[in-house]
């Protein structure tokens, strides 16, 4: 396994998820979040709705926890990654509203887990291709928030990645 930085693999994940083709609205695409200013993307996507539809932020947790490994010259950490997709309240996702967002936020998260997730393998190993991070899939949790009080549901993918970083 080659060192990387939590960095790369967002960096990776983003990338991922923007070439995904939606299995149903394919014209509506993943498009990432710019995080300008406070990169609170919950927020804004309240704010845009309309212009919100499938977009998505990729961060990592922040959650520094002691290396599973250690040495003199390599670290193995685990670093946990929520991917986060709006969908607006109203009826793009179909003529039965909430029913129809509900089932296209299913599809969405099949194809990103597919692609990012514990099968998603080949994205994330320099041994197929250099330019990759090299991290493997670990855990992984889904929900869906949705709240009649707000303009849009929010699709909410966290997935632990391991990875070896270089200690020089």
């Amino acid at each position: 396994m080659a060192t990387t930085t939590a960095a790369a693999i967002r960096d990776r994940i983003k990338a991922v998820i923007q070439a995904l083709a939606p299995t149903s609205l394919t014209t509506s695409k993943f498009i990432a979040y710019r995080n300008e200013g406070g990169a609170n993307f919950r927020k804004w996507a309240e704010q845009v709705d309309a212009a919100a539809f499938r977009r998505f932020q990729v961060r990592d947790d922040g959650d520094d926890s002691p290396p599973t490994v250690s040495n003199t010259d390599v670290e193995e950490r685990i670093v946990t990654f929520q991917v986060i997709v709006a969908y607006p309240q109203n009826s793009r996702s179909g003529a039965d509203n909430a029913l129809d967002r509900d089932d296209l936020m299913k599809q969405d998260q099949r194809k990103i887990e597919s692609a990012i997730g514990y099968i998603g393998r080949e994205n994330f190993s320099s041994s197929i291709d250099a330019e990759r991070p090299d991290a493997c899939w670990r855990s992984g949790r889904t929900t869906r928030e949705t709240d009649d009080t707000r303009a849009c549901d929010f699709l909410v993918i966290e997935q632990s990645m391991q990875f070896k970083v270089s200690m020089t």
